[in-house]
């Protein structure tokens, strides 16, 4: 049988896959850190922390949101896109999916969308040439 977090994992990206994004990788690893959901919604490059609970008494996860945490997500986005050239030139998002188990085959679910405030790159910007 599958830990909760794995069980977790593949609940948001079946749940992210039925409303369009193309999910690209599960359970992500590099040097610096990992992500459970990375995905394509549009044009815009997805990472997505996946919070899994299975004890209803205490409701749905709760992530944190400090700078600290945003800079540890935005170092793992920065060593994807070093490994990934093909997406540097789109804009990056950082959502959170926690899912509340209910039973063995249900989940409540809370997709937080761009959850750690505005994009981390937008791909319209041009540097200036080197001198």
């Amino acid at each position: 049988m599958l830990d909760l977090k794995t069980r977790g994992t593949m609940a948001a990206s079946r749940f992210l896959a039925s409303r369009g994004y193309d999910v690209l990788e599960e359970n992500w690893k590099g040097c610096s850190g990992g992500c459970e959901v990375i995905a394509l919604d549009g044009d815009v490059l997805v990472f997505a922390k996946v919070k899994t609970r299975s004890d209803a008494a205490k409701g749905f996860p709760t992530e944190r949101s400090g700078a600290a945490e945003r800079a540890r997500r935005e170092t793992v986005a920065i060593e994807y896109l070093t490994e990934h050239p093909e997406h540097v030139d789109m804009g990056v998002r950082f959502d959170t999916v926690s899912l509340l188990v209910t039973n063995s085959n249900q989940a409540l679910i809370r997709h937080h969308i761009n959850c750690m405030g505005s994009a981390l790159m937008q791909p319209d910007i041009t540097l200036p040439e080197a001198a």
